[in-house]
């Protein structure tokens, strides 16, 4: 049911349908034969739209930290959390997909970009795995929430978005907030780390400046589910020759395993569908609330302390992206979702 309204409401799939009129490729005659202008005059229903299914994507990853260190006192590590999610991602996908009764469809291109998308995950999970065991955690997703700089270059070069002063000016104070909000140790600055943190910004960039242009021309789920199932292999064997496949050893640690494979799951359900609706630009800023929200969940369940530079640093990225939803005007893919 969730998903049959994100369709309707994101439109048909683009590369199989007239280029212009809105012919549904899936099977729903939604709008069926209208003009492209008469399509675009729900797009404040669509961005509203992603912009809450992002939101939930957010909240969602910033638990994953909270139930991952109960997986990980109780013997597990970050390999085995990956393996298990990307494992599950694609087995919740494809039993989903055989209960509708909509039949695994691998279209023209479809598999080629299935494996750039795990590419561009395998980016983005190893390089920050990487880069927190060689450099401080906190300059380590510094370095990762360098990423909407990035990605509006990319996009603006694509022609998939443009800048504007609000974005820039959003951008800036949501990267000086995560700054503030992590804190930053600089006296352990090991080349490995810092090169390893730039890869995974670079995996984040890829995602969403690149698969989110595929979200909107083939269906998110099916190109996503691919590229779990395309990671699973080369991990696992890894796993299986290292020996470093652990579970968890207690019963808490098996329940921060389950809260954090579920939230990946919720999560990046709700990711791959907001790409569809969110421009890119906006929706790099606004995961920015991630940390902030991370802190939070922290300091409530695991009774970590906040200082006033945190404080300060997660209001300042609240208020960026705010500013940014409130005030900033829609992006050309917004207008033509």
């Amino acid at each position: 049911m969730l998903w049959s309204g994100i369709r309707a409401a994101s439109g048909p799939e683009i590369s199989h349908c007239p280029p212009r009129t809105v012919q549904s490729c899936s099977g729903s005659d939604w709008g069926a034969g209208l003009p492209r202008d008469r399509e675009t005059a729900g797009a404040p229903v669509r961005q509203g739209l992603g912009l809450a299914l992002l939101l939930l994507t957010t909240a969602s990853f910033a638990c994953i930290t909270t139930f991952s260190k109960f997986a990980y006192a109780a013997g597990s590590n970050p390999e085995t959390l990956l393996v298990i999610r990307f494992a599950s991602f694609a087995a919740g996908v494809g039993l989903v997909q055989w209960l509708a009764g909509r039949p695994l469809r691998l279209g023209p291109g479809l598999l080629p970009r299935a494996a750039a998308v795990a590419g561009f995950m395998l980016l983005l999970s190893g390089g920050y795995l990487t880069a927190a065991a060689f450099i401080p955690v906190g300059l380590a997703v510094i370095l990762l929430y360098t990423a909407p700089f990035f990605v509006a270059l990319v996009t603006v070069l694509m022609g998939r978005d443009r800048m504007t002063a609000m974005k820039a000016a959003t951008m800036v104070l949501a990267f000086a907030g995560v700054a503030l909000a992590v804190g930053a140790d600089f006296t352990h600055l090991d080349p490995r780390g810092i090169l390893a943190g730039l890869v995974a910004a670079l995996g984040l960039v890829l995602m969403i400046a690149v698969a989110g242009s595929w979200m909107r021309r083939f269906e998110p789920l099916t190109l996503s589910m691919l590229a779990c199932l395309l990671l699973v292999l080369p991990i696992g064997v890894y796993l299986a020759g290292t020996g470093r496949f652990a579970p968890p050893q207690t019963q808490a640690g098996w329940v921060g395993l389950a809260g954090a494979t579920l939230c990946y799951l919720f999560g990046n359900l709700c990711w791959v569908m907001a790409m569809r609706l969110v421009a890119p630009i906006r929706m790099a800023v606004i995961m920015n609330l991630e940390m902030p929200i991370s802190i939070a969940i922290g300091a409530l369940f695991l009774g970590e302390r906040l200082s006033l530079v945190q404080l300060a640093g997660a209001i300042l990225v609240i208020g960026a992206v705010m500013g940014l939803t409130l005030l900033g005007s829609p992006s050309r893919d917004e207008d033509k979702a």
